[in-house]
């Protein structure tokens, strides 16, 4: 219900199409694109959350479309988050003990997400709120790496373990512009439009899968066993970055 009254203040702050039919002829509105990265932080929730005790970081990034004289945007957005890092380091091998390598674990979630954004015109201050679906890719990989870590490079790896999960969700942002150079802009002059710091928070609600959490994967005697986890997969996510408009 909340997420209702938003949409429809919003709205209603939203720039409208002109009332005049003749006036709304004349004037032929450029088409905007807007693009967008940063950084997220990803903080497991529900079951994810009494599984997954530690927050994770990523990158992502996103490019939409304004539709002309609307509020509305559509988008595409990729994200890539690690929530679980192990390192280590081991003999190449019990006929190669003299040779040490760099083994590392790591739990990561990628996701894509489809969005329907509404926001208001005006800047510099620019607020939004957004639904979403989309899936999470959870996946757990193992590499090896050669030594010393910062100029090694990947020897092998392998997936231990991964899952999708269908995901649906809501969120809210503001665009602060800190750049401006789009005021003579038109559909033949496509230059920069504006440059926006990015502030936003999610909730996704995500479907049960399989995934491992830092330690779960036991190595003894040769062997590695998997102590697998099935729950719901919801997550928050904060996001700060960088939103550009052409």
């Amino acid at each position: 219900m909340a997420a209702l009254v938003v949409l429809a203040v919003l709205i209603s702050l939203a720039r409208t199409a002109p009332a005049n039919a003749q006036d709304a002829e004349a004037v032929e509105v450029p088409p905007i694109v807007i693009t967008g990265f940063g950084i997220i932080g990803g903080f497991p929730t529900g079951e994810f959350g009494d599984n997954v005790t530690n927050p994770g970081i990523g990158i992502s990034g996103f490019v939409g479309y304004m539709i002309p004289r609307t509020p509305a945007v559509i988008g595409l957005d990729l994200g890539y988050l690690i929530y679980g890092h192990e390192r280590r380091e081991e003999r190449f091998s019990l006929t190669i003990p003299d040779v040490r390598v760099g083994v590392v674990t790591e739990n990561n979630i990628f996701s894509m997400n489809a969005f329907l954004r509404l926001q208001t015109p005006t800047a510099p201050f620019r607020f939004y709120v957004e639904g979403l679906v989309g899936f999470h890719y959870l996946f757990t990989s193992t590499t090896i790496e050669d030594l010393p870590r910062f100029s090694g490079e990947d020897i092998a790896s392998s997936t231990n373990l991964d899952d999708f999960a269908f995901t649906r969700g809501v969120g809210a942002g503001v665009l602060i512009e800190v750049w401006s150079g789009g005021e003579d802009r038109t559909p033949q002059n496509r230059s920069l439009r504006s440059v926006s710091l990015d502030f936003r928070m999610r909730y996704q609600d995500g479907s049960e899968a399989d995934y491992l959490k830092r330690g779960d994967i036991v190595r003894r005697e040769g062997t590695a066993e998997l102590n697998v986890t099935k729950s719901t997969t919801d997550l928050i996510t904060a996001h700060f970055g960088l939103a550009i408009d052409f």
